[in-house]
């Protein structure tokens, strides 16, 4: 399956009609050069690669960093937990008590994104 290309035009003018404002800096990916969009929410992004973290600082960078790193910790332990529930319901005889366990630790996964979020 051939992937379709985006025309970075098009898509400039859908942010702009979203209430995107368009910025001074520039996508940072080799050979991009697009400029920024900040959305309504405050999100950066690029029109043709998505979401950009600007940072300044190499402080900053460190911990854009870390973020990341533990997004992804979380949608793997999330994935994880979910594939074993799925598992589990799939028994003959699911067993309630490992359900409630298992829930119980996704709802952990979520309660520390949000607390991510919020931070």
């Amino acid at each position: 399956m051939q992937r379709r290309r985006i025309d970075p035009v098009k898509k400039m003018a859908e942010l702009l009609k979203a209430g995107a404002v368009m910025l001074a800096e520039t996508c940072p990916v080799e050979g991009c050069h697009l400029p920024l969009f900040k959305l309504p929410s405050g999100e950066i992004i690029c029109p043709v690669h998505g979401k950009i973290h600007v940072v300044k600082t190499e402080e900053e960078a460190k911990e854009v960093t870390r973020k990341l790193v533990l997004d992804d910790i979380l949608d793997r332990i999330e994935n994880k937990v979910l594939n074993i529930l799925n598992d589990i319901l799939n028994e003959p005889r699911p067993d309630p008590g490992e359900i409630s366990e298992w829930l119980d630790v996704l709802l952990r996964v979520k309660s520390l994104r949000a607390r991510k979020t919020s931070s």
